[in-house]
């Protein structure tokens, strides 16, 4: 009987907790409210998920996308947001330069620890610009590392977009470089890095829906 009653209380405390915590569409707000939920609603995330490939003579790249719901991010204020993450894999000439693409299925409890994570939904003229996207474009703007990188400022960022070409699910990726390397470790600051510059090269890509 205690015991019940116990897992009773619990219950009861999950439960009015839970309804404690205000739902908010992430997309378009402030991350001001502790504990609230900054939920992606209209699952804009979703289109996303999956694997996709780009080919060509040389290379070979893709990009596994997976949707994390209800993250507890730690910061100034405490809340619960969704994201999606993403992980990598480079093929140059038939050598595998770099796969990380196992990862996106771990839980990691920063979410920074994935190679690409989500950071706003934009237009197209927030940069990098789209000239010719139509003007009710919505892409997805991601934070990009790879795992191997020790430099404290080289940096990227990855923006894409969802489109149907002739039936075929496509996606359209722009991936830029912010700044390059330091020379500083962004493990310790007082020793040198090892990075020089990230292992996929920058450019604007079209991949296709592998699975």
């Amino acid at each position: 009987m205690k015991r019940i009653i116990q897992i009773s209380m619990l219950l009861f405390t999950i439960i009015v907790c839970k309804a404690k915590t205000p739902v908010i569409n992430i997309h378009g707000s402030k991350k001001e409210i502790e504990n609230a939920y900054y939920k992606d609603i209209e699952n804009f995330y979703g289109q996303f998920v999956g694997t996709w490939v780009y080919s060509d003579n040389v290379k070979t790249i893709r990009y596994r996308f997976a949707k994390k719901d209800m993250f507890y991010y730690r910061s100034p204020t405490n809340y619960y947001v969704d994201f999606l993450v993403g992980e990598i894999q480079y093929i140059e000439n038939g050598v595998e330069k770099i796969n990380t693409l196992n990862r996106v299925d771990l839980n990691f409890d920063n979410i920074f620890k994935y190679s690409m994570s989500s950071i706003a939904k934009i237009g197209y003229d927030f940069a990098p610009l789209c000239p010719e996207c139509p003007p009710d474009v919505k892409r997805l703007a991601m934070s990009y590392d790879e795992p191997t990188n020790d430099d404290f400022g080289l940096d990227a960022t990855f923006v894409m977009r969802r489109v149907v070409e002739d039936g075929i699910e496509k996606l359209k990726v722009q991936y830029k470089s912010i700044s390059g390397a330091s020379g500083e470790s962004k493990r310790d600051m007082s020793q040198p890095s090892t990075t020089t510059d990230f292992t996929i090269p920058y450019g604007d890509y079209t991949l296709v829906r592998e699975n």
